[in-house]
């Protein structure tokens, strides 16, 4: 087979870990790779031994500003439509960039974070594969089932569960096919011919092959799109973190002034985390963590950053800060707090932790609706955390995740069972070489729903 495989990813940490963790494993098996991203992910991308190859035409800081608002984006309609309309700026420029290279060079295929179709639309244009890569499942539509994106919904109880559910989705779709009535001039310029194929399928997803990059089993029944292939969660970090490019591994660190010494009983360490985004909501969660140790003096409290440097990173009075943490390394915690993201929740999974989960906004709601209907994770939401009543609030709910009811337990060796079944990087690679290997061309567009 000649062509290589592309894949294509925007910077943020959720987004782009996967994908470096399908190139790697790609890589090994000889499949000749190249991760296509903004500037400012070159260097992880190099770190994880992959080629990379920045978009000249995509501009971090424009793409932060429309990824983390000063504001919640929410399920509020005119801040989603207003932030779509930003995107596509973004995208337009990048299709036009994609467009020049693939006339130039054609991979074989290209393998599209699901927030970029405009890469799966240009490889088709010109007659490569499209696969679209699906970190949370949770967010695509469906024809039933409980929708995503109202503030993470739980499954129905009953009749008016199931009439809440349909309106829900009716809603979604009408608000979807409504947003490409008004940008309808600028999305068929990108190849859009509506929001939805005539099988009812999103046609920001791939009609090819969607890798859903997570477990089937922590998913809320519905019916998923025929191209869907559930391949298990890539639980990657790559080399250089947590910590700054070139630190010392943890292991290899000095231990903490305010860490238990080897003599000392041993304090539970719980993890806090806020993700990549939204800086403001980590500095009140930062606020609340402080008040949370003063309360808690027999837990080890650390709090990672996701890359935001507050007060110069380090320590604080009772917490201990860190840049990043290294997901592969969860096991050395007790518990965790963390915001709903897909990579620390299939992380905290595949460690069997107890999880305090403070959803903030995107997909992190779903996912918290579906780890506490699997009796996975107790759910606070970020208003209940400020002040002194809100530590207070979250203090004794890390109690109870550090002392796991019965069920619970059960219900974490369950998932953490599951997750050492699946390794989504293999399961994504095996996909990937089997359409490199074949040479096969472009899909149809044919649809259907599959159960």
């Amino acid at each position: 087979m000649t062509g290589h495989v592309e894949l294509v990813s925007p910077p943020f940490a959720g987004h782009l870990h996967p994908m470096l963790g399908i190139g790697a494993e790609l890589v090994r098996r000889g499949v000749p790779v190249r991760v296509v991203s903004t500037g400012s992910a070159r260097a992880e991308i190099e770190a994880a031994g992959l080629p990379a190859v920045a978009l000249e035409s995509a501009d971090d800081r424009v793409i932060a500003a429309i990824v983390d608002p000063p504001e919640r984006i929410g399920a509020n309609p005119v801040r989603l439509h207003r932030q779509f309309r930003g995107t596509l700026g973004v995208l337009a420029t990048i299709s036009e960039e994609l467009d020049r290279r693939y006339r130039e060079e054609l991979p074989a295929i290209v393998v599209a974070d699901f927030t970029l179709p405009v890469a799966g639309m240009a490889a088709r244009r010109h007659g490569a594969r499209w696969f679209t890569a699906m970190p949370s499942p949770a967010a695509i539509g469906s024809v039933d089932g409980t929708p995503a994106y109202f503030g993470g919904w739980s499954p129905p109880r009953g009749l008016s569960g199931r009439a809440r559910d349909a309106a829900g989705r009716g809603a979604a779709r009408a608000f979807k096919r409504g947003v490409f009535a008004m940008n309808a001039a600028r999305l068929r310029a990108l190849g859009f011919s509506g929001a939805f194929r005539p099988d009812g399928t999103e046609q920001v997803y791939s009609p090819d092959t969607v890798l859903g990059l997570g477990l089937a089993e922590l998913e809320l029944q519905r019916t998923w799109p025929p191209a869907m292939r559930f391949v298990g969660p890539v639980r990657y970090t790559p080399p250089g973190r947590p910590g700054a490019w070139g630190a010392p591994a943890s292991s290899d660190r000095e231990p903490h002034a305010s860490s238990p010494d080897a003599a000392a009983p041993r304090r539970p360490r719980v993890l806090v985390s806020c993700g990549t985004h939204l800086a403001g909501t980590k500095a009140e969660l930062l606020e609340t963590a402080e008040l949370v140790a003063e309360l808690l003096p027999g837990v080890h409290l650390e709090m990672t950053l996701g890359g935001t440097r507050a007060n110069g990173g380090g320590d604080l009075t009772r917490v201990r800060l860190l840049e990043y943490a290294d997901y592969g390394e969860l096991g050395g915690y007790d518990a965790v707090v963390h915001h709903g993201g897909a990579g620390i929740v299939h992380a905290a999974l595949a460690a069997g932790l107890p999880a305090v989960v403070v959803p903030i906004d995107y997909d992190q709601p779903d996912l918290a609706a579906r780890l506490v209907h699997h009796g996975l994770a107790e759910r606070l939401s970020p208003a209940e955390l400020r002040g002194a009543s809100g530590a207070a609030r979250l203090a004794a709910a890390i109690e109870r995740a550090l002392v796991p009811a019965e069920a619970r337990r059960g219900a974490l060796e369950r998932f953490r069972l599951a997750s050492g079944e699946h390794d989504g990087a293999a399961g994504a690679a095996d996909l990937i070489e089997e359409a490199w290997v074949s040479g096969a061309g472009v899909g149809d567009e044919s649809g259907g729903v599959r159960r």
